[in-house]
């Protein structure tokens, strides 16, 4: 059944929604066609009148769905081809008015009914040009009937009835309206709050210098695959990484240029990222990577970060900054605390810098990192 529902109605929400809009209307054509019908089986319309109609409308019935489905309506700008079906369904009506005889009476309230339909599907400038139109064809069917049968039509009667009509549809045409400006209106207030819940989110979970996700969404998206992990088992791994001399970038250039450097950095290991990994700024000129799904392992997260290296090699900053990074690698087991996967990964930061920086330190799980920990970096050489 899902599978049908996708091929009748399509996978997108959108368009889902237009063929469903498209599909009601079948619902008015078989009551229509079943009156028809039946007025023609009790002689009180003739079938060479009623049966073109009926031909009529269920041609267009199939024609708006295969337009609307296919996406054809999208690439002739009318996605649901709301107003087209209304002009549609409103020739149709007039037909009937037509060729009904005495039911003709009526017939006159499915011009209202459209009417209804039109507040929730056209805009307001549509909306006056289906109100104009429909009287404008009312009259031109009142005056066929008068002229091409007489005997069948009291005149006067006619001519009250579109005085009434034409009294009665530019209200509903203005209360149409009203309702599709007001429509307009909370759609567009509607896109402006998504915009800003939007935007929002960005300013919750992105870092406004680089670009990259913040310390907070960080923490929210490793403890996401901490649960992942725990339901698939597979694993991932983490990586603190350290700008080399970043301290003396700012001393010596300014902190502009440490602005820049830190851009340089996110933007240089952006494009190097896989689809799956994710790069956050920890804090200052510190970084933490996570890789993830496919499970890339130590191996495959050591090669990583090697090709940031490699990428960063073709990097330079302003007067001849060079950008280079010293890093902590290890692998988050299934079960362990994540804070301590991280201060593993800190533990090998450290280490990076005491072997000379501008290198990844491996700290497998369970190992002793009693030979890791170093003393604190100097003043001079703290970044």
């Amino acid at each position: 059944m899902s599978k049908l529902g996708d091929l009748i109605f399509g996978q997108d929400p959108k368009l889902r929604a237009r063929v469903t809009m498209t599909l009601l209307a079948v619902y008015g054509y078989a009551a229509s066609t079943a009156i028809l019908l039946y007025l023609v089986a009790a002689d009180l319309v003739a079938a060479r009148a009623a049966i073109p109609l009926v031909i009529f409308m269920w041609t267009g019935v199939p024609a708006f769905y295969l337009l609307v489905r296919t996406g054809l309506s999208t690439r002739l700008g009318s996605p649901g081809m709301d107003l087209p079906q209304c002009m549609f369904a409103m020739a149709s009506i007039l037909m009937a008015y037509v060729i009904v005889g005495p039911m003709r009476n009526a017939v006159l309230v499915l011009i209202a009914l459209v009417m209804v339909f039109s507040m929730i599907t056209l805009t307001p400038r549509q909306v006056r040009i289906l109100g104009v139109s429909t009287l404008s064809c009312l009259a031109l069917a009142m005056a066929w009937l008068i002229f091409h049968e007489p005997e069948r039509v009291d005149v006067r009667i006619e001519i009250i009835k579109f005085v009434l009509a034409g009294s009665t549809l530019p209200v509903l045409s203005a209360v149409a309206t009203h309702v599709a400006i007001l429509r307009t209106r909370l759609m567009a207030q509607k896109q402006e709050l998504r915009h800003a819940l939007s935007m929002l989110h960005e300013v919750a979970t992105r870092d406004e210098l680089t670009g990259l996700h913040n310390r907070r969404h960080m923490m929210q998206l490793m403890e996401q695959q901490v649960k992942r992990q725990q339901r698939s088992g597979e694993g991932f791994c983490l990586a603190l990484i350290d700008l080399d001399h970043f301290k003396q970038v700012n001393d010596h250039f300014g902190h502009q240029a440490g602005d820049m450097v830190l851009r340089a950095f996110a933007d240089a290991v952006g494009k190097e990222l896989r689809q799956t990994d994710v790069l956050a700024r920890w804090g200052g000129e510190e970084f933490l990577l996570m890789l993830t799904a496919p499970d890339p392992g130590l191996l495959g997260a050591q090669a990583s970060l090697a090709r940031f290296q490699a990428a960063l090699q073709q990097v330079v900053v302003g007067n001849g900054i060079r950008v280079t990074f010293s890093a902590g690698l290890t692998e988050h087991p299934m079960g362990e605390p994540l804070h301590e996967t991280l201060e593993r990964a800190d533990h090998g930061l450290y280490a990076a810098k005491a072997k000379g920086r501008n290198r990844v330190e491996l700290v497998l799980p369970g190992q002793d990192q009693s030979h890791t920990n170093s003393p604190p970096l100097a003043q001079g050489d703290q970044v």
